[in-house]
C-alpha cells in the first residue's frame, strides 16, 4: 500500500462541464489505486458513470482533503462552502488563468502524488464576510475569498457612497463602485482597476474604487482586522448590488450599510513543493 497523508478525499469539479471528465477520471483512479477513500460532490454527477454523489457539506464533515478540478472560480465556490469545516483544498487547473488552482493535470499528475504523500506547501488564506444592514437589521450575509464588489445592477451609472474604516470616516466619493479585496483577490478585479498586488499571506485588504469621478481617488490598503462600512448615499440609485467573488449577488437599497470584515475561520490551500508565488505572477502576467 502506498503512503498516504489523507484518509478520505472529496472531489469537486466545475459544474456541468463534461470537458473535465478525463481529468476527473484520472484523479479518481489515482485515489482508488492509492487506497484513499473518495467522496464525489454532486458536481461530478454523470461524469464518472455510476458512483454515488454527495453534497459539499458531507465532504466538509467527512473528508480531510478536498480536490477541486476546474478554474479559480470553481475553487472560490468550494472555499466559501467549506471554510467552516477546516478542510484543506488542492486545485487541479482545468481553467484559463489559474492563480489559485496550481496543480498541472499533465504528466500523470505527479504533483498530486506528492501532495497525497504529504509533500506540499501549506498556506493559510483569510476570507471576508459581508452583511447588508437595513434599518439596523441584517438582510443579507455572505462570504468572499477574493473580493466584494459594490456596484449598480444592470446599468453603467455613477453611485455615491461614504467609506468608514473602524468607525473613522475616510471619504465620500462618486464612482462606478468599489472593490474590497483580500490579498488573494488583489490579482483579480482590483488589479483590473489599477489596484496593488499584495502577497497572499499579508494581513491586509484593499479598498479599490471603480472608475472614480475624481483623479485624487486612490487605492487604500488597510489592516485585515479592520471593519469597513460602506453607506449608500444616493437616493437616485435604487439598484445597487454587493457581489461576492462574482458569484453571489445581494441587492441593496439607498441608506443601507454594507459591513465588510475578516472572517474568523480561514481556508488552507495546499500547493506542490515547487510552488513559487512570484513564478505564478511572472507566468500569468507575462512579466520578464
Amino acid at each position: 500500500m502506498l503512503k498516504n497523508a489523507f484518509n478520505k478525499v472529496g472531489l469537486i469539479v466545475r459544474f456541468n462541464d463534461p470537458s473535465i471528465s478525463d481529468t476527473l477520471n484520472d484523479v479518481y483512479e489515482k485515489l482508488k489505486t492509492r487506497g484513499v477513500g473518495v467522496l464525489l460532490d454532486h458536481t461530478t454527477r454523470g461524469l464518472l458513470g455510476g458512483p454515488t454523489t454527495v453534497d459539499i457539506e458531507t465532504i466538509g464533515r467527512e473528508c480531510d482533503l478536498a480536490i477541486v478540478i476546474g478554474g479559480d472560480g470553481t475553487l472560490l465556490h468550494a472555499a466559501r462552502e467549506l471554510v467552516d469545516y477546516d478542510v484543506p483544498l488542492v486545485g487541479v487547473n482545468r481553467g484559463r488563468l489559474g492563480f489559485l488552482v496550481d496543480v498541472c493535470p499533465d504528466h500523470g499528475l505527479a504533483q498530486l502524488d506528492e501532495i497525497l504523500e504529504g509533500r506540499f506547501q501549506s498556506e493559510q488564506r483569510y476570507m471576508l464576510e459581508t452583511e447588508i444592514l437595513r434599518d439596523g437589521e441584517i438582510v443579507h450575509r455572505s462570504y468572499a475569498f477574493n473580493d466584494i464588489v459594490l456596484r449598480i445592477r444592470d446599468v453603467l451609472q455613477i453611485m455615491e457612497f461614504e467609506v468608514t474604516v473602524d468607525g473613522s470616516f475616510v471619504n465620500r466619493q462618486r464612482a462606478d463602485g468599489i472593490v474590497i479585496s483580500t490579498p488573494s483577490g488583489s490579482t483579480a478585479y482590483s488589479l483590473s482597476n489599477g489596484g496593488p498586488i499584495l502577497n497572499p499571506t499579508l494581513d491586509a485588504m484593499v479598498l479599490q474604487p471603480i472608475c472614480a469621478h475624481t483623479l485624487s481617488s486612490r487605492s487604500l490598503v488597510v489592516s485585515s482586522s479592520s471593519e469597513v462600512s460602506i453607506n449608500l448615499c444616493d437616493q437616485g440609485v435604487p439598484n445597487v448590488q454587493a457581489v461576492c467573488d462574482g458569484q453571489v449577488y445581494m441587492d441593496a437599497q439607498p441608506h443601507d450599510r454594507i459591513i465588510v470584515r475578516r472572517k474568523s475561520e480561514q481556508i488552507r490551500l495546499l500547493h506542490p513543493e515547487s510552488y513559487d508565488y512570484h513564478h505564478i505572477l511572472r507566468e500569468k502576467l507575462n512579466w520578464r
